[in-house]
């Protein structure tokens, strides 16, 4: 009869554990929750080009060079204060659209950037830059020149090319 007395009480004091409680124990943890809206960035082509214009051959080897300021200006928007990475690379110039008209031999040119902001520091391959603060986003003025070397035995005709200017966070 002592046993079962005991598992008695073990039950009842059991369950008033259970019911003891009447506003219930809790926990809590905390977590901050973040987020960081980021202006896209985007480059726009505005004013200027990068076209050599009309060079006379005289079948001597020649470096024909195009300063940034009269070349192709870029303006790179984005968030303000962060840092951008510039990637581009020399871009191949043919006169194959001339011969397809025209007739002659295809060549090719190769064209050499030189890139600068717009206070002058000069902007490599894979450098990375602040976007200033302009107008409550973050801007970056990039002008483009650069070179052509023009072989002595050069083909005649118009030579074009596509060069590629690419801005990534």
């Amino acid at each position: 009869m002592k046993n079962i007395y005991c598992i008695l009480i073990f039950i009842l004091l059991s369950s008033s554990n259970v019911f003891a409680q009447p506003g219930g124990k809790s926990e809590s943890m905390e977590a901050f929750a973040l987020v960081y809206l980021v202006v896209p960035l985007s480059i726009t082509a505005t004013t200027g080009d990068l076209d050599f214009g009309e060079i006379i051959h005289t079948n001597s080897p020649t470096r024909e060079t195009l300063s940034p300021t009269n070349g192709k200006l870029f303006i790179v928007s984005g968030h303000p204060y962060r840092d951008i990475t510039f990637t581009f690379i020399s871009a191949d110039m043919d006169n194959s659209v001339w011969v397809a008209s025209f007739g002659g031999n295809v060549d090719n040119l190769q064209f050499v950037p030189d890139i600068e902001l717009d206070d002058g520091t000069k902007v490599f391959n894979g450098d990375s830059h602040t976007l200033l603060l302009s107008g409550g986003i973050g801007e970056l003025d990039v002008w483009v020149g650069g070179y052509i070397d023009i072989a002595a035995d050069q083909e005649h005709g118009d030579y074009t090319g596509l060069f590629t200017l690419s801005v990534t966070y």
